[in-house]
């Protein structure tokens, strides 16, 4: 082995040990392998979001968001409905005929899961599992290292599955990092000395995650599985540019780099319910952007409804969108041909009516094709294309 001579701070680096230094970083950025070919993602290998909306801001498909074969993350501030969201996804592929074969996985890391799943969610009863079981007993992932071991071990079973890490902040790295960043804080004789030492601490984390997704990346897209990373956000402090988001998320870039859809969910507002003259909280109003789809390209926002005792309201978001388009008018009460004929209905009434009779997918057809007729209108097809053959 060619042992260097270790240089001194004030000698410059060389430029194969800066390269060598930002090796994860260069890979990401350069890599093209990361996820499925997009023009291999037809219809029949979208994973549906449990969310109409949703599917179409993802796919342009009312039935479909995500790509099997790739990785997701999903930031967003807390309690704006980044759980809901991926177990109303899980719980839409437990009904799916085509999903029977896939393991459904929900890494809690946070040990925070609260929603009844009997009530909200009874598909996931039986089906929802944990990465891996001491026992009986359900085993989380605690450091970055058991996440990438789950993964590992999943993907020997040569078995596919739908992976939700609940999240990736709850993760430490190993616990000898952890001993490394107390002694190290500890050891610090000044206020400076002891930022760096957190700041060496979440360069190392993130370097681990890197490798972490690096390394399981392939196996998902092999294995035409799917990884979902919540990530929560935190006010971005050092925002230098005007239209720079306002907030940022722990992991370094590796996470967004690997994504192959990123969805960022933020709560509008709350709703209220009323009895006794006592009001609680019951729900709130959710909004969700799509920051990168390597699907289509395009970038949406769309907004649902979110109750304690309902979940994602997915028919009355897709009623709402309708009025929008004007394929569904009238005010209070509501003229919906497509449902009614000549009838009308308050619109409480008309949501009860379908439900009634079952004929959400009706409502989810005509939505993917006001969708995509507004996609289509909004195209600058007028315009000659500049590199045309």
């Amino acid at each position: 082995m060619v042992m260097r001579k270790r240089k001194s701070n004030s000698e410059p680096k060389t430029l194969t040990e800066q390269v060598e230094e930002s090796a994860d970083t260069t890979i990401e950025r350069l890599a093209d392998n990361i996820g499925p070919d997009p023009r291999t993602i037809t219809p029949d290998r979208l994973i549906p979001s449990g969310i109409t909306l949703l599917n179409c801001a993802c796919s342009d498909n009312p039935s479909g968001a995500f790509a099997k074969g790739s990785i997701n993350t999903v930031p967003g501030k807390s309690a704006s409905g980044k759980t809901a969201l991926m177990l109303t996804m899980l719980a839409a592929c437990a009904q799916i005929k085509g999903f029977d074969d896939y393991d459904l996985i929900l890494d809690d890391a946070e040990e925070a899961q609260s929603f009844d799943l009997d009530y909200l969610f009874p598909s996931l009863v039986g089906r929802l599992k944990a990465p891996r079981y001491d026992g009986e007993l359900p085993v989380h992932s605690n450091t970055v290292e058991d996440f990438e071991g789950n993964i590992l071990l999943l993907t020997k079973k040569e078995r596919p599955f739908i992976y939700v890490l609940d999240s990736l902040d709850s993760l430490s790295s190993t616990a000898e990092l952890e001993r490394e960043f107390a002694n190290a804080v500890k050891n610090a004789k000044s206020t400076e000395e002891k930022e760096k030492a957190k700041q060496s601490y979440g360069t190392e984390k993130a370097r681990a995650i890197s490798q972490t997704l690096r390394i399981v990346n392939g196996k998902i897209k092999n294995s035409d599985s799917a990884l979902f990373i919540i990530q929560q956000t935190k006010q971005n402090l050092n925002k230098i540019f005007k239209h720079s988001p306002d907030w940022i998320t722990s992991g370094g870039e590796a996470p967004f780099f690997y994504s192959f859809h990123r969805i960022y969910t933020n709560s509008i507002k709350s709703y209220t319910g009323e009895s006794k003259n006592i009001k609680h909280k019951i729900g709130g109003l959710t909004q969700v952007q799509v920051l990168k789809n390597k699907l289509n390209g395009k970038k949406r926002t769309v907004e649902f409804d979110i109750y304690e005792d309902l979940g994602i309201d997915d028919l009355a978001g897709n009623i709402d969108f309708l009025k929008k388009t004007g394929k569904i008018t009238g005010s209070p009460k509501v003229k919906f041909p497509e449902i009614l004929g000549t009838e009308t209905m308050y619109r409480k009434d008309l949501i009860q009516f379908i439900e009634k009779e079952n004929l959400e997918h009706i409502v989810q057809e005509l939505v993917g094709k006001e969708w995509n007729q507004i996609e289509k209108d909004i195209r600058l097809t007028d315009r000659k294309r500049r590199f045309s053959i």
